[in-house]
């Protein structure tokens, strides 16, 4: 697991090491740059003088430096005799003599020396010096200097982390009273005291935990809600079973039966929305959307529902001759098809029409499905799409839960569904649920 606090740590030991090396470095080319100048300085001063005090009258003399001189000299003429040599210390062997005055870098087996050439016309003085003792100490000097930054170095990290857990000492207490609660608190986190850099967090957890009270609550609602719908139904299987096996004629088991297989389709199709809509809630996954043609799903559905509804003196057909391309899912579309068909079906009247139309329209698609029932009045068309409602005086069988189903797959999809008149002005004015969702992507 990271922590905040070590990575932390770790890197600002790390840039302070990148920043210490990198004032090393430039410690070290500073001071090499400015021993190197005085040094240089010290080599022409030496030639100069060594010229003006060799008598150039004899060659081959050999000379031992008075002490703390440590500098090899020699002085030589254009012909290349040597009128001076030092004798310790002494040139390299292969370091050759030079006749441009100046300042040169000349690579030896004894490593690169630092020679400066004097350039009379008496004659020519030469003055060497190894580049590794300028070296040698450059790097002592930049040492010397880093060296109270190295000590130091250890201290900040210890302040720094001493700092930092005191300062992320607040998150811990959060996530102390965070793990100190059991499941069943989801009140907010208190927020006094607490610092400007956590309030947003803590802002966002009561958020969480607000709507997952919410969520709770609703689930425990509908928990409560189906058990009280399905209660009606089982008992009502259980007495049509003791009415079947106390039945002494065929004819009255037999009728007996019939109402049981009518009972269990009833609670199978209470069983099947109930389970729709708890697919339908925010905790779930849902279908990966696709294109797919709401004019092509209408068509299915109502084909796979004709019959029955010819079985009930029911005209049911479908207008969507052209295509309606939307991105969704395709089940949960069918879905949403069948239980407003299926309302409509139930409040249509013997010898009436419902028909499932479906329409382009600017950047949407709209699925309208009519029946000549006798509608719902105004003041009730929003409250019947709340679970488990219905509207009054309603005595046909169901739950009150197709609309809701079918409310809550059209806002999946980006849509809505509204309510309204089929036949306005009519004595049995009907009922339109309009299906608008988008063409594109929801």
């Amino acid at each position: 697991m990271r922590s905040i606090q070590r990575n932390l740590v770790f890197w600002l030991a790390f840039a302070l090491a990148a920043g210490m090396a990198a004032v090393i470095a430039a410690t070290y080319a500073f001071a090499y740059a400015q021993i190197t100048r005085v040094f240089d300085q010290e080599l022409a001063k030496v030639a100069e003088a060594v010229n003006l005090g060799e008598d150039w009258r004899g060659p081959g003399r050999t000379g031992i430096p008075t002490p703390g001189f440590n500098l090899p000299v020699r002085a030589y003429d254009a012909a290349g005799t040597t009128y001076f040599e030092t004798a310790e210390p002494s040139m390299p062997a292969d370091l050759p003599r030079l006749h441009a005055p100046g300042y040169e870098d000349v690579r030896t087996r004894e490593g690169r020396w630092r020679v400066y050439t004097h350039v009379t016309p008496r004659g020519i003085v030469q003055v060497a010096e190894p580049n590794a003792t300028r070296t040698a100490l450059a790097r002592a000097l930049a040492l010397r200097m880093a060296l109270p930054e190295l000590v130091l170095i250890p201290f900040l990290v210890l302040f720094t982390a001493w700092v930092l857990r005191r300062g992320l000492e607040p998150l811990r207490q959060v996530s102390r009273r965070v793990r100190e609660r059991d499941a069943a608190r989801l009140d907010p986190l208190p927020t006094e005291d607490v610092p400007a850099e956590l309030a947003p967090l803590i802002e966002q957890i009561n958020g969480l935990l607000e709507r997952l009270a919410s969520s709770m609550a609703a689930q425990r609602r509908f928990v409560a809600d189906a058990a009280h719908e399905l209660r009606t139904p089982v008992a009502a299987l259980a007495l049509q079973v003791q009415v079947a096996q106390r039945a002494a004629q065929p004819e009255t088991r037999a009728a007996a039966f019939a109402e049981l297989n009518r009972g269990i389709a009833r609670a199978t199709r209470v069983v099947e929305q109930l389970l729709k809509m708890a697919e339908l809630g925010p905790e779930l996954s849902f279908e990966e959307f696709r294109p797919v043609d709401l004019a092509e799903i209408a068509r299915d559905v109502v084909g796979s529902m004709a019959y029955g509804a010819r079985a009930h003196g029911i005209d049911l057909g479908a207008d969507a001759p052209g295509p309606a391309p939307l991105h969704g899912a395709e089940s949960e579309l069918r879905s949403l098809i069948t239980n407003l068909v299926d309302n409509a079906l139930r409040y249509a009247p013997r010898d009436t029409e419902v028909t499932v139309k479906v329409e382009r329209a600017a950047g949407a698609v709209r699925m309208t499905v009519l029946d000549a029932g006798p509608g719902i009045a105004r003041a009730e068309r929003e409250a019947v799409f709340g679970r488990f409602q219905r509207a009054a005086g309603d005595e046909t069988p169901g739950i009150g839960l197709g609309l809701a189903i079918a409310r809550a797959i059209a806002k999946r999809h980006g849509g809505d569904i509204s309510l309204d008149d089929a036949h306005p002005g009519q004595a049995m004015p009907g009922l339109a649920a309009s299906v608008v969702l988008p063409a594109g992507r929801p």
